[in-house]
């Protein structure tokens, strides 16, 4: 019960505590400024058809709402509409998708209308403001001339101003709460005005829709090559296992043929996965390749000497990415492993395909660790290629090779 009594006055004091509404202050008083060039306008308007007004065509509520259409018109050429969306941003907290286009006429529109919403309630509680906080002060000081017993006749008198050490902070509270409704309500309109309109979701709908019906195309003529390579595979792995006895020769074209089928499947798969991965965020960057050695090799943390021969766009997407993981894993078997970090690498491309050979320093010939599976795995990406991979210890030197076919582009 407490708790909730205590609850109840915190919930009611927030306003006044959150920083949103005082940001949301500065937001109605930029309204203000965007307010007064056309109140401006319409003062000197004012002031031809009534010569001893002074200054009063400025606070004319009849001015005020004259310049209004013409704010309205005016709003429909702005030439730079993302500060209005900035400003709803960082002062309103407001969260809203940009639209597509700022060109169609009804992004315009939408804009022009908050932009003469931002210029009306941000002229009105701008002028509400530079007249309540002097009005306050004089509340609370003829207040207090009041309590200590002092004449307090003046320019207005009353019971406000008897009463000023209160009615003067209450008006201020007021407004504050004023500002934070208001502020509040705009911050609801935002996505509305400037966010995407009705013809930009029915786009970006359409967008999605067209994405998913590619990815289903996809994924059925995946699932057609992926499962007609399989049924290759089983027929002709079950005729050789039965054959191998009686019909080497028959078997081992039938193996052939079944490791030449994964292969094709393979490729293939490889290069639809990357269009059926729901990548949304695009955290997930492009597979990096061979083109991408000389990034490796600098930020590997080994000294690394690198010599490439050969064109590295000659080979086959595959070949490259698997290529440049197998170097990638030798630079980390390096670093962890040798006497010291240094490396040198070798690529070798021709027709055929790729050698790579990685030599870095060692006094003795390496020991096979516990759970190390750094040269069982550059020798399993080997062989789903079709290649092979070795490794191999001379005069202080430990050396990976590893060849590749050079696969299809």
């Amino acid at each position: 019960m407490n708790v909730r009594w205590h609850n109840g006055p915190m919930r009611l004091l927030a306003p006044l505590r959150s920083g949103a509404t005082y940001r949301g202050w500065v937001w109605l008083v930029l309204g203000g400024a965007l307010m007064m060039p056309f109140m401006i306008v319409g003062a000197l308007f004012y002031n031809w058809r009534h010569p001893d007004a002074g200054f009063q065509g400025v606070i004319d509520p009849g001015v005020f709402a004259a310049v209004v259409p013409l704010v309205a018109a005016v709003s429909l050429l702005l030439p730079d509409r993302e500060v209005e969306r900035t400003a709803a941003r960082r002062l309103l907290g407001a969260e809203f998708a940009p639209p597509a286009d700022d060109a169609t006429w009804n992004t315009r529109w939408r804009t022009g209308c908050w932009f003469t919403l931002h210029a009306v309630v941000g002229g009105l509680l701008s002028g509400a403001t530079l007249a309540l906080v002097p009005f306050t002060v004089y509340l609370a000081a003829n207040g207090a001339r009041a309590v200590a017993g002092l004449d307090t006749s003046g320019v207005y008198g009353g019971w406000l101003t008897d009463w000023g050490l209160l009615t003067g902070p209450a008006f201020l509270v007021a407004l504050a709460y004023l500002v934070a409704a208001v502020a509040a309500g705009m911050r609801a309109l935002a996505p509305h005005l400037l966010g995407q309109g009705a013809a930009d979701r029915l786009a970006a709908s359409r967008a999605e829709t067209a994405r998913l019906a590619a990815r289903n195309r996809i994924a059925r003529e995946l699932h057609d090559s992926v499962g007609h390579a399989l049924s290759v595979v089983v027929v002709q792995s079950e005729a050789a296992s039965r054959l191998i006895g009686t019909d080497p020769a028959f078997a081992a074209t039938a193996m052939a043929a079944v490791g030449e089928t994964a292969r094709d499947a393979l490729t293939e798969l490889d290069a639809v996965i990357g269009a059926l991965r729901e990548d949304r965020d695009g955290a997930r960057g492009p597979q990096k390749d061979l083109a991408d050695l000389e990034a490796l090799a600098a930020e590997s943390g080994v000294r690394t000497e690198l010599r490439v021969t050969g064109d590295r766009e000659s080979l086959g997407r595959l070949t490259s990415r698997e290529a440049y993981r197998i170097v990638q894993e030798a630079l980390t078997n390096v670093l962890r492993h040798a006497d010291e970090p240094r490396a040198a690498v070798d690529l070798d491309i021709d027709d055929g395909g790729v050698a790579v050979a990685v030599a870095s320093p060692a006094a003795r010939r390496p020991r096979p660790r516990p759970g190390g599976r750094g040269l069982i795995g550059m020798a399993e990406r080997a062989a789903v290629l079709g290649g092979s991979a070795a490794a191999d210890w001379d005069a202080g030197t430990w050396t990976v090779r590893v060849e590749l076919p050079k696969g299809t582009a």
